[in-house]
């Protein structure tokens, strides 16, 4: 196989790309993070949580300690077996941009990946496609809008199991890879182990090796850490009016603002119970459902870092939890995450905290020689932008007519013209009559084109199921290939996971552009 040349990827508007920022590029330590107090808590957190789980502790880990160190970092909901291709695309760029600064600026840096366990939309998080078919996992606790991280995993071997099955004919290397994530499944299962350090044991068997750093922010002690942060969602310095007033600023630059901006951005989540969002109540209070908080009156912040397990910021407040723990250099984002963290330019200002860079993740094509063979057939190039099935068809069939065809098509353009010429030459007002009996003769052929695409389509089902497939593992329902397929499946072509890994992390790409978001395409020798 060989990887093509990086290049900037042109499937985003100039609107998007005009608004990537990099406003820490000096590399500085942020102020926050001055204190090492912080740094040590962060530190401590992590041994802790990979020692739970009796996993060896990260390279980035003891590089992370040491004074001056930046992170890169990415995060992604908690997807069955990573779920489609983007998760491992988000964390791959982030794995490439921490050495491409490291090499070219000299400083230290360290890829994170931050586990989204908090996220409460299960649905979303369940499901994983195989070659055939969508495997769902059912969980009996799934539709109760708990924490994804801390569910328990009843039902994941199930669907583990059943996509393994679908994806039978995908070689040695995906039964290899498959494997894998099964004994991980089966060690979570045995020390009655919750869905996030499943997905932390996931993450080590997919890139132990590298430098990256798992993060489980769901974690008392460093929620401790943000309580004067989610105790001003209580009062008037909360994030809500900053972030309405960028906005209301991108709205009116005509950029999209796709965050629901809430009173209060935080959640409440008590053990083994439902993530509630907390609002303002009616006796000037708080509460989260049918629970009033801090009754007893205690200063917000104390109340936060006594309940500080039980709370969790919401989408727009995650990010300066996330930046008042990790010194970022930069974020990998995908585009709909872009959105709002620009709608947070505003906040980190008004908290005093330096915004990372927001680096768009890379994009991937991945191409099979079948893949190659039909696209070549019908004349698809990625340039060409991102055709659907029935186009893949159409062009295909279209080069199956006869050439005599092309030539058809040039005698009834000549004889119209021919046609018109001489009834106009006897008398102009014939013209339109000429018009109309040529318009005839070409409905007639254009019909009889129409039967002989049926024919050929008739007479050639295998080729086109053939195409139809590979034009559905490019782009389905308007989605590219790394919204729908999973890393693994596109994978077993080229070596197994790490083999396809290694190939995107160590591609050739320009010199550092923080700003830019490349397209790799990767093609079967």
């Amino acid at each position: 196989m060989h990887t093509k040349d990086a290049r900037e990827y042109p499937g985003l508007s100039t609107l998007v790309l005009d608004h990537l920022t990099h406003q820490s590029s000096d590399l500085k330590i942020k102020n926050q993070l001055e204190n090492t107090n912080i740094k040590d808590a962060v530190c401590q957190v992590l041994e802790e949580q990979y020692r739970h789980l009796n996993l060896p502790l990260p390279a980035g880990l003891s590089k992370f300690r040491e004074d001056g160190v930046r992170t890169v970092t990415t995060g992604h909901q908690l997807q069955i077996a990573g779920g489609p291709a983007f998760l491992h695309y988000k964390t791959i760029t982030a794995i490439r941009l921490a050495r491409q600064i490291e090499k070219e600026t000299g400083e230290k840096v360290v890829p994170v990946f931050w586990l989204a366990s908090e996220d409460h939309d299960f649905k979303e998080v369940s499901w994983v496609n195989g070659e055939v078919d969508k495997h769902v996992w059912s969980s009996p606790v799934g539709d109760l809008k708990r924490p994804v991280g801390r569910l328990p995993l009843d039902g994941v071997n199930d669907c583990l199991e059943s996509w393994g099955k679908d994806m039978g004919q995908g070689g040695a290397d995906f039964r290899s890879d498959f494997q894998a994530i099964s004994d991980c499944c089966d060690l979570s299962h045995k020390h009655k182990e919750c869905y996030s350090d499943l997905f932390r044991r996931w993450m080590h068997v997919w890139y132990g090796e590298t430098e990256l750093v798992v993060i489980d922010a769901d974690n008392p002690k460093l929620k401790a850490l943000a309580a004067g942060l989610f105790s001003e969602e209580f009062t008037a310095k909360g994030i809500r009016d900053s972030v309405r007033k960028t906005s209301d600023e991108l709205i009116a630059k005509g950029f999209k603002a796709s965050a629901h901006i809430r009173d209060v951005n935080l959640f409440y989540m008590a053990e083994g119970a439902s993530r509630v969002g907390i609002m303002n109540d009616e006796f000037g209070g708080f509460s989260a459902g049918d629970q009033t908080l801090n009754t007893k009156g205690l200063e917000w912040g104390e109340w936060c870092e006594n309940n500080a397990e039980k709370l969790s910021p919401g989408a727009l407040l995650r990010p300066l939890y996330q930046e008042l723990l990790l010194p970022n250099v930069s974020v990998v984002l995908g585009p709909g995450e872009l959105s709002y963290w620009k709608q947070l330019e505003g906040a980190f200002a008004f908290k005093q905290m330096d915004m990372p860079g927001l680096h768009l993740r890379d994009h991937v094509l991945v191409l099979d020689k079948e893949m190659q063979a039909h696209a070549t057939e019908v004349g698809w190039s990625f340039e060409k932008g991102w055709w659907d099935e029935n186009e893949w068809v159409s062009k295909w069939i279209e080069g199956q007519l006869p050439s005599k065809t092309k030539e058809v098509d040039a005698v009834l353009s000549d004889l119209q013209q021919v046609i018109e010429d001489v009834s106009s030459s006897v008398d102009q007002t014939l013209k339109s009559a000429a018009s109309a009996s040529a318009l005839g003769m070409r409905k007639i052929w254009d019909a009889q084109q129409k039967k002989m695409k049926k024919a050929i389509r008739r007479k050639n089902p295998d080729k086109i199921n053939a195409i139809s497939r590979s034009a559905s593992r490019i782009c389905r329902n308007n989605s590219p290939q790394d919204r729908f397929m999973n890393f693994h499946h596109l994978a077993s072509h080229f070596g197994g996971f790490h083999a396809l890994r290694d190939r995107l992390i160590n591609a050739d790409v320009p010199p550092m552009k923080l700003t830019a978001s490349f397209m790799h395409i990767v093609e079967e020798k």
